[in-house]
């Protein structure tokens, strides 16, 4: 990105959002604000008769490798050996491996399941996840979210139900356990010896003991690293470390405690309406009937003179001229509050939406809304520039520590050389940056000083909200 006062416009990169008339009927999970709940779980094991099922609840942020720890208890398996797991989604299954197989055996197809909450991959009611464990036994698993429930006063991993004994470690996969059972069932079957004496004598397979479970999930460490945490509370970042390995990325992991990603948002009215002062401002001078463009779809001379006048930029304007095209900090709000799904183009004039509409005096939910729709992108490589950034900011670093974790991170990402890592995280971050200049959190002399300036106190909030959303 050139450091001048015009520049190329960036392209749109977020679609219209839909009116809150369309939204969820309350049957999916998370949604735009990432809403911490718990999600009750039913877990059978597959070609088990009768059926081996338990019924558990984990709160939405659970990522998979530690469901894993949780169905491995609620079961009464033994974690002996590998496990995977996977979604069939539009014809194509997904999976989700183990940190160790994705060393040692690289599948580009599969994600580190370190990398991924629950509420990804079970997003609404009815939503299926396949667990397999033990691949050389094959005992597969289905877990369906049955229920959504917002009482979060107790987000501990609980087992609420279920019904037999899990088999025992290494008996050969359901085919043989079925035998087993058989045989177990007749005492003159000549094989009823040996099999009780290789069960051992306390083992009764329709024995189940909910209260035994819950006392080894209560004593489950469930403690998270620093990088868990990040990526449990912000899906930005796990996507980020999807394609980077933490221990190359040193001056990156530094900055992921100071973003405090488990604070969760506190904006107030006062913080809000300064944050979001452009936005509000020009949603309410478009109105009820919008404004005219002009025939080339830019803001009227007349109208850039007003925002001239009204916003207090602090980034100083181009000559004398009123015309959009000499001006990119008019060209960014227009752009941003498209982008953000507030206006559209009808006929020759720019209106609001009815989400626009509803948040032109609205400022805390505006910065709620802005929030949620960063980082700007359709590519991975400019989500995981901006994420970046918003991390930078959310940690208020340094210049110095900024820049030199943008080149450190976009050369383990594979698309930029140790010269230019700055200018091309810069770039590939363009139209999230600029919606940063735009509303201020970069401070006011972003464009004019190498390292940056000094950021408002609100900007950390801000873009820690963006992650977490």
């Amino acid at each position: 990105m050139s450091i001048r006062t015009g520049r190329a416009r960036h392209l749109s990169v977020v679609p219209d959002m839909p009116d809150p008339d369309e939204q969820s009927d309350g049957g999916a999970v998370g949604g735009a604000g990432r809403t911490l709940v718990n999600l009750v779980l039913r877990v059978t094991i597959d070609h088990t008769r009768p059926q081996i099922w338990r019924r558990v609840r984990v709160r939405s942020d659970v990522l998979l490798s530690e469901l894993h720890s949780v169905l491995q208890c609620a079961l009464g398996w033994e974690d002996r050996h590998m496990h995977a797991f996977s979604i069939r989604a539009a014809g194509a299954t997904r999976r989700f491996e183990m940190a160790e197989t994705l060393a040692d055996e690289p599948d580009d197809e599969a994600v580190s399941e370190e990398r991924v909450r629950i509420d990804e991959v079970l997003t609404a009611r009815g939503s299926v996840l396949a667990y397999d464990y033990d691949f050389g036994d094959g005992w597969t698993h289905t877990v369906v979210l049955e229920e959504i429930d917002s009482d979060i006063d107790d987000l501990r991993s609980v087992c609420l139900d279920g019904a037999r004994a899990c088999p025992p470690e290494d008996c050969g996969g359901p085919s043989h356990y079925a035998q087993d059972l058989e045989i177990a069932s007749d005492p003159a079957d000549p094989e009823f010896s040996v099999l009780s004496t290789k069960w051992g004598a306390t083992f009764d397979p329709a024995a189940f003991d909910v209260e035994a479970v819950n006392q080894v999930l209560h004593a489950l460490d469930m403690g998270r690293s620093v990088l868990a945490e990040a990526v449990a509370t912000a899906p930005a970042i796990g996507r980020l470390f999807d394609r980077v390995r933490p221990t190359v990325v040193p001056a990156l992991m530094a900055l992921l405690p100071r973003c405090e990603l488990t604070i969760e948002s506190s904006v107030d009215l006062p913080v809000a309406e300064v944050a979001m002062a452009k936005l509000t401002w020009f949603l309410e001078m478009i109105g009820d009937d919008g404004v005219a463009l002009t025939d080339a779809g830019y803001l009227k001379p007349a109208l850039v003179a007003a925002i001239r006048e009204e916003l207090d930029w602090g980034l100083g304007w181009v000559g004398t001229s009123n015309r959009e095209i000499d001006h990119h900090q008019v060209t960014d709000l227009r752009e941003a509050v498209r982008n953000l799904g507030l206006t559209r183009v009808s006929k020759g004039r720019l209106l609001r939406t009815k989400l626009g509409a509803g948040l032109a005096g609205d400022p805390v939910g505006m910065w709620r809304h802005a929030a949620s729709r960063l980082p700007l992108g359709k590519e991975s490589y400019e989500t995981d520039a901006a994420t970046l950034f918003l991390i930078a900011l959310a940690a208020s670093a340094s210049s110095t520590h900024r820049n030199e974790m943008l080149v450190e991170t976009v050369a383990e990402l594979g698309w930029a050389s140790e010269d230019s890592g700055v200018f091309d995280a810069q770039f590939a971050a363009q139209a999230t940056v600029s919606f940063l200049d735009l509303i201020g959190a970069h401070g006011p002399q972003f464009y004019f000083r190498e390292g940056g300036s000094d950021s408002p106190s609100w900007s950390r909030r801000f873009a820690r909200d963006a992650l977490l959303t």
